[in-house]
């Protein structure tokens, strides 16, 4: 091996340890962007858990009075009481919806307050690994 190649290597070295001291500086600088990402992760996947079994409880529910109310459309013998049928579910189904949609509302502002309090947290404790 001549004395430019051995160089070459050498250089390459120094060029691999600074390139990975520079990474390890960033990935230490932006390691509380990364714990607060893991817990923001780990908050979102819990909510949307909580959401998609709610929603397929609530369709369910709501396939059951479908069902139900076509039973009682069927059993109606005049027009009236057929009115009173339809009132009667689409009263109902108004109630499901608007509590549903309320349930909704209140899990994503407890996302949004999470989210919040995360964020807060950490930029509090890098203002405090600052300060020292």
């Amino acid at each position: 091996m001549n004395a430019s190649a051995s160089r070459s290597l050498a250089d390459q070295g120094l060029d691999k340890s600074a390139a990975l001291g520079s990474f390890e500086a960033w990935l230490n600088i932006n390691r509380p962007m990364f714990a607060a990402m893991t817990e923001l992760n780990g908050r979102f996947l819990e909510q949307v858990s909580k959401a998609n079994n709610e929603w397929l409880g609530f369709v369910n529910r709501r396939l059951n009075e479908d069902l139900a109310a076509s039973q009682r459309f069927m059993e109606c013998k005049t027009v009236q009481d057929l009115f009173a049928a339809y009132s009667d579910f689409f009263q109902r189904a108004q109630q499901q919806y608007q509590a549903e949609f309320q349930y909704f509302a209140r899990l994503n502002q407890k996302l949004a307050d999470e989210t919040a309090s995360v964020i807060k947290s950490q930029l509090d404790d890098v203002q405090a690994d600052i300060r020292h």
